[in-house]
């Protein structure tokens, strides 16, 4: 069995919340560096799309919280991963982290109405959400998620406001 390290990778960077959230999503141990990504998830596909092929090695830029990703290879790409050098633009790294933040919004807003469902408190959905993603319970992190409940509250309060403030 072969290492990670010999296998075709990429490093983006990503918040300390966008990372729990793809080890979360791809079953990664806390104790394993790199997140190994499958194609048969929506960050799975985004990563891989965004990677570059070259023939010489790129200058790896600085990264303030460096993730690395294991690709998957199959028949069709194994050629291209394993005897090329693999990175990614900074536009794609821009591309990633959007689209990964983007999945982790739509993750943590589907737990709010699924807890709300249950009738949860604000608090209790939060402190699973933390627990799931193995992140520290701190003021950082439980106001971060907060505040995506708070816009989600908010937009659906406009939608509720202008439907019964329209038909006038």
């Amino acid at each position: 069995m072969t290492s990670n390290e010999t296998k075709p990778q990429v490093t983006t960077d990503l918040t300390p919340a966008l990372e729990a959230f793809c080890r979360f999503i791809f079953k990664t141990p806390a104790s394993q560096k790199e997140i190994v990504i499958a194609r048969s998830h929506d960050i799975g596909k985004l990563i891989h799309s965004s990677i570059q092929i070259t023939d010489l090695p790129q200058k790896r830029p600085f990264l303030k919280h460096p993730v690395t990703f294991i690709l998957p290879v199959n028949q069709d790409n194994h050629h291209a991963l394993t005897s090329n050098f693999i990175s990614i633009s900074s536009w794609g790294r821009q591309k990633v982290k959007d689209g990964i933040e983007y999945e982790y919004r739509k993750w943590i807003e589907r737990r709010f109405e699924l807890g709300y469902m249950k009738r949860f408190t604000q608090k209790e959905i939060i402190n699973a959400i933390l627990r799931a993603l193995n992140v520290r319970n701190n003021a950082t992190n439980f106001d971060a998620i907060k505040k995506i409940d708070y816009r989600n509250r908010r937009k659906t309060e406009e939608k509720r406001f202008f439907e019964l403030f329209s038909s006038d």
